[in-house]
């Protein structure tokens, strides 16, 4: 073997085995990053079970992070969600809002789950900064799409609960009537729905309501759902209020005692208000401490939630943008080093590939120019022997014959030798070389004038005024070939007894303005009928333009257009 081969052929081997071990380490970084964020994302998730969602913010923020970086939509939409649940519940509405609205940005069309969750946690957003509509709105878009039938009643029951927020207490009715009519398997929601469908009643007027309230408790008993119990407990409370204070101060009582059984100072704290407006005896004194004692404790855990919220929102925000800044810093530092590098290399490649590139257009521009002078040379020859076979050449054997047939007087002989004379004689006038420069208007002037006949007047108005003769040879060239293509059209075709050609300058723009008063032509047909099919090309050549305008019975006119 050659020994120069020998060295390029190892040097490839040496890059192939870097480039797939380079890969492989890609591969493997990547998998491993995509499972932190995972682990971050569960981690968050366990913590929000454990109502640590200040921290659950912290790993949900971190996982996103890294999904970010992976560009991961899927996994940037669902952490997205997240977010913005657990800014929801520590009451940044608008920034749940915000992140909410991001995450519908990235999660795909068919992740159905997901979007219902943000549809949901937007819509309870709107419902706690009392934009109701807005609430209505994002629960029918979760409605729209999910096919989750545990998901649809929770959403009912929410959009309910919506209604008669807004008083619209009949709305709301006849949902938790549709709902209270299916079949539900779960003991708890019917429950919930009995309950919220009597409550909502008697907010809505109705006063025999108390024997559903009873039977919703009953059911909630039965089933030791407490949250169930606290919930009934307070409507019962609500309903008594002003007809029985003393049975609705006893409900009151034991809404308190369910909301220490079940460790929820909220529920307490509500609980506890209802004790102090309706109970009157001296030990009143020791509600309202504890009221008291409750209030602050859950307004000092709220704030510190908060704090310790906005500090790991700050941090995070901060850490981003460091993030950001880190690896623009070290792309300006890397691009300075590959330009430095490559500068001269794609300049040559570039001047390269430039001058081939204008190599090959002007090839190719020469090549079409050349077949489209072969397409026209042989268009103009096949029209002239066409002419001469149909016109010329058929007159010449008629005045064979006549001579060696017929008893022709002389005169009669001269006038038909005159006839192909004049014929041959418009042929050759119509494929004449074609004067350009200073002489251009005299000879397209004496060219159209050549179509005067007996029954055809051609009129010409400012002909001699527009400075034609100003014109590139090649522009005049064309215009006098479109300008006689358009005559001898005239003549063929449209029996016309007057044409008008019209030709006028503007700045340095060009207008000829063609019309006869001839049988038109149906303009479907233009084309191939009237052997017209060059004329636009020869316009367009000249980077101008031309417009038709016919009708059958209604003349024919021609627009050309083009610049000096």
């Amino acid at each position: 073997m050659n020994k120069s081969k020998i060295k390029p052929l190892y040097f490839l081997i040496f890059c192939l085995i870097s480039w797939t071990a380079i890969s492989q380490e890609a591969v493997n970084s990547t998998e491993l990053t995509s499972k932190k964020a995972y682990e971050y994302f569960t981690k968050g998730y366990h913590l929000v079970v454990a109502n640590k969602k200040d921290s659950a913010y912290f790993y949900y923020n971190k996982a996103n992070e890294i999904y970010r970086h992976l560009n991961d939509s899927t996994g940037i939409g669902q952490t997205l969600v997240f977010l913005a649940i657990v800014e929801s519940d520590l009451g940044d509405y608008t920034s749940s809002e915000s992140t909410g609205i991001e995450a519908i940005k990235y999660l795909p069309k068919n992740n159905i789950d997901h979007l219902t969750s943000v549809y949901n946690c937007l819509a309870i957003s709107s419902r706690k900064q009392q934009d109701y509509h807005e609430a209505l709105y994002w629960y029918n878009k979760a409605l729209q799409i999910t096919s989750n039938n545990n998901f649809k009643i929770l959403y009912l029951q929410n959009k309910a609960n919506v209604y008669r927020d807004l008083k619209e207490y009949n709305k709301a009715i006849v949902i938790l009537d549709s709902l209270r009519s299916q079949e539900i398997g779960n003991a708890k929601t019917n429950a919930r729905i009995i309950d919220n469908l009597a409550y909502t009643k008697w907010l809505g007027g109705d006063t025999a309501v108390v024997p559903e309230l009873k039977r919703a408790l009953n059911m909630r008993i039965t089933q030791s759902d407490t949250w169930g119990q606290i919930a009934s407990y307070a409507h019962l409370s609500d309903v008594f209020k002003k007809n029985n204070p003393t049975l609705a101060l006893s409900y009151a009582k034991k809404m308190y005692g369910m909301a220490i059984k079940s460790n929820s100072p909220q529920d307490q704290l509500e609980a506890l208000e209802k004790i102090i407006a309706l109970d009157t005896s001296p030990n009143l004194k020791g509600f309202y401490t504890r009221y008291v004692y409750i209030n602050d404790s859950l307004n000092t855990a709220k704030n510190y939630a908060k704090n310790t919220y906005a500090k790991l929102k700050f941090d995070s925000e901060q850490n981003r943008e460091e993030n950001y800044r880190l690896k623009i810093s070290s792309a300006e530092n890397e691009l300075a080093l590959q330009k430095e590098q490559t500068r001269n290399t794609i300049g040559a490649v570039s001047m390269g590939a430039i001058l081939v590139m204008l190599f090959i257009y002007g090839y190719f521009r020469k090549q079409k120019h050349q077949q489209e002078k072969r397409a026209e040379v042989y268009q103009t020859e096949t029209r002239i022997a066409k002419k001469i076979h149909d016109e010329v050449a058929n007159n010449v054997v008629d005045i064979m014959n006549k001579l060696q047939y017929v008893n022709t007087p002389k005169e009669n002989l001269l006038d038909d030798l005159e006839s192909v004379y004049l014929l041959t004689r418009d042929i050759s006038h119509q494929h004449k070389v074609i004067e350009t420069g200073a002489h251009f208007v005299q000879s397209l002037k004496s060219m159209l004038v050549n179509f005067n006949a007996t029954t055809t007047t051609v009129i010409l108005k400012n002909l001699e005024e527009v400075g034609l003769e100003k014109i590139s040879e090649t522009k005049q060239i064309e215009i006098y070939r479109v300008l006689q293509e358009l005559m001898v059209n005239m003549q063929k075709y449209s029996a016309a007894k007057l044409v008008a050609l019209t030709f006028e300058k503007n700045q340095k723009e060009f207008k000829i303005q063609y019309a006869d008063n001839g049988v038109g032509v149906d303009l479907e047909t233009l084309e191939i009928k009237n052997g017209l099919s060059n004329v636009e090309t020869r316009i367009k050549s000249i980077q101008g333009m031309i417009t038709f305008t016919s009708a059958l019975n209604k003349g024919f006119k021609a627009l050309i257009i083009f610049k000096e």
